[in-house]
């Protein structure tokens, strides 16, 4: 293996990020859903929809890395809660633009707060500065180095 790292040293790993994103998705839900009635599966895409701007369904799939299919059923749930709409894209009539609508976009500044205090007491007491950075950037060639390997793969 690459960089001197034995093989056997990488599920633990897997398993402990895996462990970690869990524990947080499952406390930040908990608490959005009692706080905001929003579940983590409906405030994501709408943070990505609120980065974007007006965005196509497959836009918020890929910044998500989740299937057009899912993406667009959970667009479907968020328009039926009132918190986006759907218009036709002037640049592609075969796809719609989506965007939050004013409660949406108050809903989700609500909810943001409260998932930045719930994260900041849960990272806080072991990040600094420097390390979220560090760990941002590692995670980052992390991911395109899977897309890269996922690639090469399609490709052979």
């Amino acid at each position: 293996m690459k960089k001197g790292i034995e093989t056997s040293s990488l599920y633990p790993l897997f398993s402990e990020l895996t462990r970690l994103e869990t524990e947080l998705w499952d406390a930040l839900d908990s608490t959005l859903r009692k706080e905001h009635g929003l579940p983590m599966s409906r405030f994501e895409p709408m943070a990505v929809v609120d980065r974007l701007g007006s965005c196509r369904v497959f836009d918020v799939a890929s910044a998500l890395a989740i299937t057009v299919g899912g993406t667009s059923k959970l667009i479907d749930r968020i328009e039926k809660a009132g918190h986006c709409r759907r218009r036709n894209n002037p640049a592609d009539r075969r796809s719609s633009l989506v965007e939050l609508t004013a409660d949406g976009r108050n809903l989700l500044e609500r909810a943001r707060r409260t998932v930045e205090a719930e994260l900041d007491l849960r990272l806080s007491p072991v990040l600094t500065e420097q390390t979220t950075d560090d760990l941002m950037e590692l995670l980052g060639r992390l991911r395109n180095a899977g897309r890269s390997a996922a690639a090469a793969e399609r490709g052979s």
